[in-house]
C-alpha cells in the first residue's frame, strides 16, 4: 500500500519519548560517506519541548513511518536574539564513531589476508556498529593503520586502495555496497513538471587524453634483467581534444591484464566525475509515496541542461524543510563514475579516482 504523499513529519525518537513540529529540517546521505547526518530547529515557548534531547542521546530519525537515521545526538545549540530564542538539535549515524574516533588502545592495528567484511566487521566491532555487505566479495586483503589514525581514515585510504564503494544505511550499519543497487526511482526528473531548481557541472580538469599504468612482475628466480620485469598498459580517452597525460606507479606484483584494466577503469572515473548534475524538487516523496533515496538510478528530461532520458544515479541527497516548505536536493552522476564496483573480477582490481598521481601536461580541454 503506497504511503500518504502528506506523510513527511519529521520525527525524533529520544530516550523513548517522540520529539516532532520543527521549523527546520536538514537530512543528508551520501556515498562515499561513512555517516549520515540531520540538523533540526525549533523555537522555545513556554515550555522548552526539547529539553528532553541532550548531545549523547541515542535517536532515530523518521520521516513519516521511514526511517532514515540511527546514531547519536552530536550538538544542543540554543541562542536568543531580541526576536526569540531558537534551539537546534544536530546528529549523525552511529557510523560517526568510525569517523571521528581511534581504535581502542592496545587493540590490533593491521588485519591480514581477510575478506572486506571480514576487515570491516573487524574495525566496526569495538564500536557496536554492523556491517552489511552487498558485494560479498571473495578478495582478500590487508587493512593496517596507526594506533593514533582514526578509524575513519583509515577506512577511507583502504577504500581508495581497494577500490570498494562505502555508505551507511538506515539503521546506522556501515555497508558495502554496490552503484545502484538502490534500484530505479519510480519518478522521473522532468524540467517544467517537477524540478524547481537544476545545475550542470561539467568540470574536465582531471580528465586526459592518456592513462598509463606502471608496474613490476614478480621475478623470483631472477632469470630475467630487472628491465624485463617493468610492466606499462595505457587507455586513452577520445573525447580529450589535446595530450595530457596521467601516470600511475601500481605497488606489488602487477600483470599487464591487470594494469590494462586499471588504466581503464581510472579513465571511466573521471570521465564520469567530470558531469554532474544538482536538481532541488518540492516535496520529499516521490508519486507512489516513497522517499527518493541515495544510490537509485533516476531518469532525467531536461532541454535546458540538454539532458535527453538519461539515466543518472543519485549520490547525494537532501531533505531540507524552511519556510518555503519541504523540498529534495538531489545531485546526480553517471554510473560510469563507478564502474569499478561493477567489475566482476574483484580479485583483480582495486582502484579509485582519489588516487596519488603524476600529472603530465596541463591547461584547458
Amino acid at each position: 500500500m503506497p504511503k500518504k504523499i502528506s506523510d513527511n513529519t519529521v520525527t525524533l525518537f529520544v530516550n523513548g519519548r517522540k520529539y516532532e513540529n520543527w521549523l527546520e529540517v536538514s537530512i543528508t546521505c551520501t556515498l562515499q560517506s561513512l555517516a549520515r547526518t540531520f540538523s533540526v530547529r525549533s523555537t522555545r515557548s513556554k515550555e522548552d519541548l526539547t529539553i528532553g534531547i541532550q548531545p549523547q542521546d541515542e535517536v532515530k530519525v523518521f520521516i513519516g513511518d521511514d526511517l532514515v537515521l540511527t546514531g547519536y545526538v552530536t550538538k544542543r545549540e540554543v541562542s536568543y536574539s531580541a526576536s526569540g530564542i531558537s534551539i537546534t538539535i544536530s546528529g549523525a549515524s552511529k557510523t560517526v564513531d568510525l569517523q571521528d574516533c581511534c581504535m581502542p588502545h592496545g587493540m590490533a592495528n593491521s588485519y591480514k589476508n581477510q575478506t572486506h567484511e571480514q576487515n570491516l566487521k573487524a574495525v566496526c566491532a569495538p564500536f557496536g556498529i554492523g556491517v552489511v555487505d552487498q558485494v560479498k566479495s571473495v578478495d582478500r586483503r590487508n587493512l593496517e593503520f596507526a594506533p593514533t589514525e582514526t578509524v575513519g581514515a583509515a577506512v577511507t585510504r583502504y577504500l581508495q586502495k581497494n577500490g570498494i564503494l562505502l555508505t551507511d544505511d538506515e539503521a546506522g550499519n556501515l555497508v558495502i555496497a554496490q552503484a545502484g543497487s538502490g534500484g530505479n526511482a519510480h519518478d522521473t526528473l522532468e524540467l517544467g513538471k517537477n524540478i524547481l531548481e537544476g545545475k550542470r557541472t561539467q568540470d574536465a580538469s582531471k580528465r586526459f587524453s592518456d592513462y598509463v599504468t606502471l608496474g613490476q612482475a614478480a621475478n623470483p628466480t631472477s632469470e630475467l634483467p630487472v628491465s624485463a620485469n617493468h610492466l606499462k598498459a595505457t587507455a586513452r580517452d577520445p573525447e580529450v581534444r589535446r595530450a595530457r597525460w596521467f601516470v600511475k606507479q601500481e605497488p606489488g606484483n602487477a600483470s599487464t591484464e591487470i594494469l590494462q584494466k586499471k588504466a581503464e577503469i581510472i579513465k571511466d572515473m573521471n570521465a564520469g566525475e567530470s558531469d554532474t548534475l544538482t536538481y532541488k524538487v518540492q516535496g520529499w516523496r516521490q508519486n507512489n509515496g516513497e522517499l527518493w533515496k541515495v544510490n537509485t538510478k533516476v531518469s532525467i528530461f531536461d532541454s535546458l541542461l540538454e539532458i535527453k532520458n538519461i539515466p543518472l544515479l543519485i549520490s547525494k541527497i537532501g531533505y531540507s524543510l524552511s519556510s518555503a516548505g519541504s523540498t529534495v536536493e538531489l545531485t546526480c552522476i553517471s554510473p560510469q563514475a563507478f564502474r569499478l564496483l561493477e567489475e566482476k573480477d574483484s580479485k583483480t582490481i582495486g582502484e579509485t579516482s582519489n588516487l596519488s598521481e603524476i600529472k603530465i601536461g596541463s591547461g584547458k580541454i
